[in-house]
C-alpha cells in the first residue's frame, strides 16, 4: 500500500510541485470549511439541546483553570453547578471540553469560539481524509472524496452544530490514517500514533470503540502468525487497555444513562428483535450521504465482487468492510436509535463512491467525474440543508442582564435551559448572577422525561413560594406552557400570575423550535428575599449525585 503521493520524490523539482499541490488542495478544503463555519449558528441560538451543553463543558473547565480550585474542588464544582446548571461532565468524556476550553482561554467565552472549536476538528477531519485517500488515490480523488465526506447532510450538519460526532470522527480518520501508515512500513512509532488518536477519539465519543477490533482484524490477516513477535503491536494494546480503563471506571460511575440508552427498556421505538430494529441503520444512509453517493458504493461492491481489477489490497478491504459490519452490528444492537449516533459509517460509503468512479470509467474521464462529484455534493449541501437554530434566549438573557443587580438570582423554566444559561455565563454583565432551573426543585428527572419518565416531587404552592424567598429569587424566565401536564409546572404558572410577580416583556422564540415553542415570559419578583449567601440542594437522579452548595457564591 504505497501511497501516490510519496512517489518519485526526484531532484528536478518534482516532489516540491507535489507538496505545492498538496498544499493547494488543503487550502481548497479550509476555504470549504470557512464556508460551512460561517454558515453555522453562532449567536447564542442552539438548536440541539445538547449543544448548549458541550458549550458549557468547555467553559466549566475554562473556570476550573483559572480558579484552581484543587484544595475544594468537589465543593467548588457543586457551587459551579448550582450557579450554571447546564453542565454535563459526568455525562461525556472529556476530551471535546478539555480542547474547547483552550480555545476560551485563547479566543474568549462565545458561541462562535464554541463553534469555531467544532470547525476545527471538521478541517482536521478534511486533511485526514485527504492524507489517507491518497494512499490509494489520485491528488484529484482524494480532494474530491474530502469535499464529498464534509459535504455530505450528515456531517455537514452536525459539523455545523457544537456536538461530538464530528470531534470524534476527527480523531478516527486520523488514527486510521496512521494505522494504515503503520501497516505500509511497519514503522512503530505509526502504531503508536494510531494508538493514541484512536484513545482519544473514545474520550471523546465512546461509540468510536467500535472501530478497535477491526484494526485487530486487519493485523491479524496482514501479518498472520508473525503478529506474536512483533512487540509494538503487544505494547500498544496495552497502551489502549490501560488507556481504555479511567473511560471505563467513568462510565461504570456515572453513565448509567448511556448503559441504559445501550441495553434499552420499553421506551425503544425499535425493538432489536424485528427486521425494522436491524434495517434502521440502512435506511439513515440516503439522508447522510445522499442518493447518488449511496448508488455509487453499491456500485463499487459488487463490481469488487465481480471484477478483481476493481479490489483493493486484501488488508483494506478487509479493514473497510469491517468498518461498515462491525459498525454496523454495533449501532443496529444500540436501543436508543438516533441518525446522528450511525454518522461514523458512511466514511467507507464515501470512500467507495469514489473508487467506482476511479475503476469504472476511462482514466482521462476519472478527474473530472470525480472532481464534479465532489464539489456538486458540497455546493449542493451547502446552499439547500437547512442549518436549524433556535434564538430568543440570548435576547432574554440580555434583558435580565441589563435590568438584574449583580449577583442577583434567576429562575428558569423552560425547554432549553443550557441555551439560557451559556448565554448568561457568556455575557459580560452576568458574570454573577446565578440561575435556578425549576425542574430542578420540582422534579426528579433520569435525563429525557420521554425515555426515561419524570416523578413530581409533590412541591406545594407555598412551599414553591418559600423556596423562591429562601433563595433570594428576583426574577423568571418562564416558557408558557411548557411541560404543562405535569401539575408541578401548572403550578408555577399560577404562582407567576399571582400579584407578587410583575410581567415585564416577552421574548419571541424564532427559528426551529418545538410547536410549543413560542416566546419567552420574563416576571419580576416584587418581594425578594434579601439574603446573599444561601445554602442549596437537590439531587441528580441520572448519576445517583445529591447536590449541595451556595448561592451566590460567584465564579
Amino acid at each position: 500500500m504505497t501511497s501516490t503521493g510519496d512517489m518519485q520524490q526526484s531532484s528536478d523539482g518534482s516532489w516540491v510541485r507535489s507538496r505545492g499541490l498538496d498544499l493547494l488542495c488543503l487550502l481548497l478544503l479550509t476555504a470549504a470549511v470557512f464556508l460551512l463555519f460561517e454558515t453555522s449558528p453562532r449567536v447564542g441560538d442552539f438548536w440541539w439541546s445538547d449543544a448548549a451543553r458541550h458549550a458549557m463543558d468547555g467553559v466549566f473547565y475554562y473556570d476550573l483553570f483559572r480558579s484552581l480550585p484543587f484544595a475544594h474542588l468537589t465543593s467548588w464544582a457543586m457551587d459551579y453547578y448550582i450557579q450554571y446548571p447546564a453542565v454535563t461532565i459526568l455525562f461525556y468524556p472529556p476530551v471535546f471540553a478539555l480542547i474547547e476550553a483552550a480555545f476560551f482561554s485563547l479566543l474568549g467565552v462565545s458561541h462562535t469560539t464554541a463553534q469555531l472549536t467544532v470547525s476545527t476538528f471538521l478541517l482536521a477531519a478534511s486533511y485526514g481524509t485527504y492524507f489517507m485517500a491518497r494512499l490509494w488515490l489520485d491528488r484529484v480523488a482524494s480532494l474530491s472524496m474530502a469535499l464529498l465526506f464534509i459535504g455530505s447532510p450528515a456531517v455537514a450538519f452536525w459539523g455545523r452544530q457544537v456536538m461530538l460526532e464530528v470531534p470524534a470522527f476527527s480523531f478516527l480518520i486520523w488514527g486510521c490514517y496512521f494505522f494504515f501508515r503503520y501497516s505500509d512500513s511497519s514503522r512503530v512509532r505509526d502504531l503508536y500514533i494510531a494508538t493514541a488518536l484512536l484513545l482519544a477519539a473514545c474520550y471523546t465519543k465512546q461509540s468510536v470503540a467500535f472501530i478497535v477490533p477491526v484494526c485487530a482484524l486487519t493485523l491479524c490477516l496482514l501479518y498472520r502468525n508473525e503478529i506474536v513477535r512483533r512487540k509494538e503491536v503487544w505494547w500498544s494494546a496495552l497502551m489502549f487497555s490501560v488507556g481504555v480503563v479511567p473511560l471505563t471506571i467513568f462510565t461504570w460511575l456515572w453513565g448509567g444513562l448511556n448503559m441504559k440508552q445501550v441495553t434499552g427498556d420499553k421506551w425503544a421505538d425499535t425493538s432489536r428483535t424485528t427486521l425494522s430494529g436491524w434495517f434502521y441503520v440502512a435506511r439513515q444512509w440516503p439522508h447522510q450521504v445522499g442518493w447518488v453517493v449511496l448508488v455509487l458504493a453499491v456500485i463499487y461492491c459488487v463490481g469488487a465482487f465481480l471484477y478483481k481489477n476493481w479490489r483493493l489490497p486484501n488488508a483494506v478491504t478487509v479493514f473497510f468492510v469491517g468498518w461498515l459490519v462491525v459498525g454496523y452490528l454495533f449501532f443496529a444492537l444500540i436501543a436508543l436509535k438516533l441518525e446522528r449516533y450511525t454518522i461514523f459509517l458512511i466514511f467507507p460509503l464515501i470512500f467507495f463512491a469514489v473508487l467506482t468512479l476511479g475503476r469504472g470509467l476511462p482514466a482521462k474521464l476519472v478527474p473530472f467525474a470525480t472532481a464534479v462529484l465532489g464539489i456538486g455534493i458540497f455546493a449542493h449541501t451547502l446552499l439547500t440543508e437547512h442549518v436549524p437554530f433556535v434564538s430568543g434566549y440570548r435576547a432574554a438573557a440580555e434583558y435580565v442582564c441589563s435590568i438584574a443587580p449583580p449577583e442577583s438570582v434567576v429562575l428558569f423554566s423552560g425547554r432549553r435551559d443550557g441555551s439560557f444559561i451559556f448565554n448568561v455565563r457568556t455575557l459580560q454583565d452576568c458574570r454573577n448572577l446565578t440561575v435556578i432551573r425549576a425542574d430542578k426543585l420540582l422534579l426528579s428527572l433520569r435525563g429525557n422525561r420521554f425515555l426515561f419518565g419524570v416523578k413530581d416531587l409533590g412541591v406545594t404552592e407555598q412551599q414553591f413560594q418559600q423556596m423562591l424567598g429562601q433563595y433570594g429569587v428576583r426574577y423568571v424566565v418562564a416558557q408558557p406552557n411548557f411541560w404543562s401536564d405535569l401539575q408541578s409546572m401548572q403550578m408555577v404558572s399560577r404562582v407567576l400570575h399571582r400579584d407578587q410577580f410583575k410581567l415585564l416583556t416577552t421574548v419571541p422564540i424564532i427559528g426551529d423550535g418545538e410547536p410549543d415553542e413560542a416566546e419567552l415570559e420574563i416576571y419580576q419578583n416584587l418581594s425578594p428575599a434579601a439574603q446573599r449567601r444561601t445554602s442549596i440542594q437537590f439531587d441528580l437522579p441520572a448519576f445517583g449525585l445529591t447536590i449541595r452548595g451556595n448561592i451566590g457564591t460567584g465564579k
